[in-house]
């Protein structure tokens, strides 16, 4: 029989209190509220439970100041929602509050956990929740105060723990993906915090996508607690949330789905959401996530109607054989149609791009440029990205089969591999470097537009207008790189000239990028942001 856990010191009969925490991730983004957070405190709130969070991502908290928040509160619980990209400094966290003499539970749950949990628990947490947390994360409270009929470790579904004989333990049963429509709505202990910083008040309609591209943790999350991959809240439900946050003062909200409009939504979903904001005078801002092949002409149309002004849409290439690679449901000719209905209809659109995998060809590059000259007003984080290893996905499945992959993982869980195209390999090297090179004035030129933030039209305009200077310049130079990889050169010298284009060109326009740099900053006091984000850590 495996044991319980035992209840830590200072813990009172019968209580749990409870801390949920997040470090600030490592990332060239500003500070949004973790909504994970706001779902897993109203469940437990619900069944009796003492909860306070911490975010020390909106918060500004280094783990020093973090963990010495959490010592203050003394809990018998403490909980951590992890992407990869914070999971580093989670472990710091939890070591720090130890050593500031107070001994929780530690759970970490979310992404990075779930696909990387042996990490967790081997740092020292006692355990680790796979999958969706609700559940799981009650049962525990429920088990560390003692109550009656309080579960034992082995019977929480989706748990992974370490014992006191130093084994480690994983639940066979999945965490449970409960109805959306029966959780309570997500509690907003830092809403105040989120509207100061203009950052969007978060909201969730749905979890999870229907789409199965081979890059995705998405749907490798989904499957992990079963059933459907893609399920939904009704209408009702999602107004009434909003229109009790419209008369706490909020006006500006980023929908958090990974898609928004997935089957059965369809047009006729999106005018019944324009028709009951409508109804009850909520004129909010939103900004929403949505597959090309899912922005029909009615349906973004109907969105702009219910108050959409930007969305993300994973466009990721204008090459039909990268697309087909990459598993994407939207063709070329879709991914053209979509911005195009975008723009008519005034809404800012992120266009997710992935220019460079492994078999990265010339022709496909040549099609990517053509692309986004022709949709050269479409935001992107920078001219360089390249497909993303991460755990789970069936991209690091395919390379780790023909073993593509190189051992040594960086510290957010990519793992390398090498871009095979001998005439391409020199261009991805380049423009990793041109990024580089400017990726601290890029991020913070785009952040209120990609994070976004809550600005209105001319605020919008200005950083924009910003934004497109920046990729006029980097389209420019594309060409350069193609053009000189297409040419007479041969393979053996192609780096050693394509590296001289990138050094002149770097070298010819830092003044250029110093005074551009100095613009960015005047306008950012003009519509009063901050820029406290990290360096860039993708690029390396």
């Amino acid at each position: 029989m495996i044991a319980s856990a035992a209840v830590p010191t200072g813990a009172r009969p019968g209580a749990a209190p409870i801390v949920l925490a997040t470090p600030s991730p490592v990332t060239h983004r500003t500070a949004e509220e973790n909504l994970g957070l706001g779902y897993l405190a109203a469940f437990l709130r619900e069944a009796g439970y003492e909860v306070t969070i911490v975010d020390g991502w909106l918060r500004g908290l280094d783990v020093i100041e973090l963990a010495a928040q959490v010592v203050a509160l003394r809990p018998v619980l403490l909980g951590f929602a992890c992407y990869r990209s914070n999971m580093q400094r989670a472990i710091e966290t939890m070591r720090l509050v130890r050593e500031g003499g107070v001994r929780p539970f530690t759970v970490a749950g979310g992404y990075g956990p779930t696909f990387h949990t042996e990490d967790f628990l081997d740092a020292g947490f006692d355990a680790v929740v796979r999958g969706e947390g609700e559940l799981p994360m009650r049962m525990l409270a429920d088990h560390l105060a003692g109550r009656d009929g309080a579960p034992d470790l082995a019977a929480i579904p989706g748990l992974s723990w370490r014992a006191a004989d130093g084994r480690v333990h994983h639940s066979p049963q999945p965490a449970p993906k409960l109805p959306l429509d029966s959780l309570p709505h997500p509690h907003r202990d830092t809403l105040d915090l989120t509207m100061k910083r203009r950052s969007l008040v978060h909201l969730q309609t749905a979890r999870g996508c229907q789409a199965s591209c081979t890059f995705c943790s998405i749907v490798a999350f989904e499957r992990v607690g079963g059933g459907s991959t893609w399920r939904q809240r009704g209408i009702k439900h999602i107004a009434d949330e909003l229109e009790a946050l419209w008369e706490r003062g909020a006006r500006y909200f980023k929908i958090i789905d990974d898609s928004l409009v997935e089957p059965p939504r369809d047009a006729q979903w999106c005018a019944d959401l324009a028709d009951e904001l409508d109804q009850r005078g909520v004129r909010a801002r939103l900004r929403g996530s949505i597959r090309a092949d899912r922005a029909s002409e009615d349906v973004v149309r109907e969105l702009a109607r219910a108050g959409f002004f930007s969305f993300s849409c994973g466009i990721e290439n204008f090459s039909q054989s990268a697309l087909r690679r990459m598993a994407k449901r939207a063709d070329v000719e879709q991914n053209h149609a979509a911005l195009e209905r975008f723009r008519s209809h005034g809404i800012y659109v992120q266009a997710g791009h992935i220019l460079f995998d492994d078999r990265t060809s010339l022709q496909e590059l040549e099609d990517n440029y053509a692309g986004m000259r022709r949709h050269s007003w479409a935001i992107s984080k920078g001219i360089f990205t390249e497909m993303y290893a991460a755990a789970g996905t069936n991209f690091t499945r395919r390379l780790a089969k023909r073993g593509a992959l190189e051992v040594d993982r960086d510290t957010l869980g990519n793992t390398r591999y090498d871009v095979l195209d001998p005439r391409v390999r020199p261009i991805y090297d380049a423009l990793k470097r041109w990024q580089k090179a400017h990726s601290g004035v890029y991020d913070k030129a785009i952040d209120p537009l990609s994070a976004p933030k809550a600005l209105d039209d001319r605020e919008l305009a200005v950083m924009h207008g910003l934004y497109l200077e920046l990729r006029r310049i980097d389209l420019d130079l594309f060409r350069r790189l193609l053009d000189v990889a297409a040419g007479p050169v041969p393979t053996a010298r192609l780096d050693a000239e394509i590296d001289e284009l990138v050094r002149a060109e770097t070298e010819r326009t830092a003044p250029w990028y110093e005074r551009f740099d100095r613009r960015v900053e005047a306008a950012y006091r003009d519509v009063g942001l901050a820029y406290d984000a990290d360096e860039n850590p993708f690029l390396c």
